[in-house]
């Protein structure tokens, strides 16, 4: 069987179909491409960081600046002492200085001390006894001793051992020539084996001064006549005699 040959006019058709369509498509994509020149995507801005301007600092004015400037000092706070205990205080009680050996109470109601001086150059031969016997050369036997014995020479000076006045002058019959120097405060002092006869001014109810001459060592007193020229010396406090060397030593 043979082939039929092509109708004309079909192939023209298809011919026909095939140009339209190839327009139609073209036509499609240049409306496309057109609607995207036409409206483009806009860029975005950059972005921008502004600091803002700093504004100046304002100078503070003297009045100001004194006033923020003065600063008050906080009060001073004492610290707490601490306490001294019982062997601290007592350790103060017996540390006392070594002048204070020469000194007595002026008070027994006050911690105020009177000096006094030793009254005569000489050595201590015989010390005061309290209330222990010691042997009496000049009676041969054991005795008291009411004061202090300090050997010199006959005619040595005798000085006022501390301020005062002269409470009373006599002959006793043992202590033999006797001067009393009332110190205040109930302190006297004796001197006694003076020499026989008074100096120019020394009378009862004189005043004297530490270190003023109020006699010379004498042999006055019978009571210690065997036992050289000396000065016997005697202190009371308040009535009682005690250790004269307590004064000056």
């Amino acid at each position: 069987m043979g082939k039929k040959p092509l109708d004309k006019r079909g192939t023209l058709a298809a011919a026909i179909i095939l140009v339209g369509a190839f327009l139609a498509g073209g036509g499609a994509y240049l409306a496309v491409r057109d609607a995207f020149v036409k409206d483009p995507i806009p860029e975005p801005e950059p972005f921008r960081l502004e600091v803002p301007e700093a504004s100046p600092l304002e100078e503070p004015t003297s009045e100001a600046s004194t006033e923020d400037l003065v600063a008050v000092p906080p009060e001073p706070v004492e610290p707490d002492k601490p306490e001294k205990t019982a062997d601290e205080q007592g350790q103060e009680t017996s540390e006392e200085p070594a002048a204070q050996a020469s000194t007595i109470p002026a008070a027994a109601d006050t911690s105020v001390k009177q000096l006094y001086i030793k009254p005569v150059d000489g050595t201590v031969t015989k010390q005061w006894s309290g209330e222990d016997l010691v042997w009496s050369e000049t009676l041969g036997d054991y005795r008291v001793h009411t004061g202090c014995d300090i050997a010199a020479a006959s005619g040595s000076k005798v000085r006022a051992m501390a301020d005062g006045e002269i409470s009373d002058i006599y002959q006793d019959d043992l202590l033999g020539y006797v001067i009393e120097i009332d110190h205040g405060n109930g302190v006297i002092t004796r001197y006694c084996n003076l020499l026989d006869g008074q100096v120019s001014g020394i009378e009862v109810g004189a005043k004297v001064k530490m270190g003023d001459v109020i006699s010379g060592v004498g042999e006055t007193a019978l009571l210690e006549s065997a036992e050289g020229p000396h000065l016997h010396l005697e202190v009371l406090k308040d009535g009682v005699r005690i250790d004269p060397q307590e004064l000056f030593k």
